[in-house]
């Protein structure tokens, strides 16, 4: 369960800073880097860094080796179409996420969980509690609904990879869950049309893992991707705590306008459709 949650939180954390054109055209390009910090003794992870591309509507993002080489798994997400992939270059496969796949796969999870329930409730606790640990979140029950997000600006202002931006804070109910310091989506050189991905991402987040997390309990640190819809520009940085792990800051470092390639928002050829995610 921790390990899932640490795989949620990088997802998010791409994600978060993170439709088709015969040539490279001119988009937005990204560094980032995101960092856990122990709320407790101060101490930080290693800065995972990623790269984002962003085109109007699509946008890609990649995590990148400490050389700066792409890992070779890529998220996409492209609006229009209303999808995302996950990507593995290595295995040459891809999963995809759409909001009916989603509310379909909630629906078999939510049947499997109450067949988990019946079957080990006549059994002894040693034995519930083994099988819990085996099965994961198909033995734990099912989330409550989660409190509805809430954003309030806070009237600071601050600079981010040479970019202006004005903080929010953003609540599950009374809970802050992050403060997000957001580029002006009116003018500058993120508008909102030429970074349209990232609301837009926001949207499908809410219908698509919304529904996820209801079914695996440990996606729960990817709920507030759907902030996006509602911040009105691009977060330059953002301080999100997340439960039983600290805090993790992730930040915008540089930022490029550049030719992105449109093979970037695309599944290569000749590679498979995967049953399960392909990131460990």
């Amino acid at each position: 369960m921790g390990a899932m949650r640490v795989r949620a939180a990088r997802t998010a954390a791409g994600l978060w800073l993170a439709l088709v054109a015969p040539t490279a055209t001119a988009g937005v390009r990204l560094e980032l880097s995101s960092e856990l910090r122990d709320g407790g003794a101060g101490a930080a992870t290693v800065p995972e860094h990623f790269l984002v591309w962003i085109d109007g509507g699509r946008l890609a993002a990649e995590s990148t080796q400490p050389g700066g080489a792409l890992a070779g798994r890529r998220v996409v997400f492209r609006a229009r179409e209303d999808v995302a992939w996950l990507v593995d270059t290595g295995a040459r496969s891809y999963f995809q996420i759409d909001p009916k796949s989603a509310q379909e796969m909630a629906a078999q999870v939510a049947g499997l969980r109450d067949g988990v329930a019946r079957g080990i409730e006549g059994l002894a606790p040693e034995q519930r509690a083994r099988v819990q640990e085996l099965l994961g979140d198909l033995a734990t029950p099912p989330p409550v609904a989660r409190p509805v997000l809430r954003i309030q600006p806070t009237g600071g202002r601050a600079t981010q990879a040479g970019i202006a931006c004005a903080q929010q804070e953003i609540f599950e109910g009374e809970r802050r869950v992050a403060v997000a310091c957001v580029a002006d989506g009116a003018s500058g050189p993120l508008t909102r049309e030429r970074v349209a991905a990232v609301s837009a991402l926001g949207s499908f987040a809410r219908r698509t893992l919304g529904p996820l997390a209801q079914a695996f309990p440990s996606l729960a640190p990817l709920a507030p991707l759907a902030a996006l819809e509602r911040l009105g520009g691009l977060p330059l940085a953002v301080v999100s705590a997340e439960s039983d792990a600290g805090v993790r800051q992730t930040k915008v470092l540089r930022f490029a306008e550049a030719a992105v390639d449109p093979a970037l928002f695309e599944v290569p050829a000749g590679f498979r459709r995967s049953a399960l995610p392909p990131f460990e």
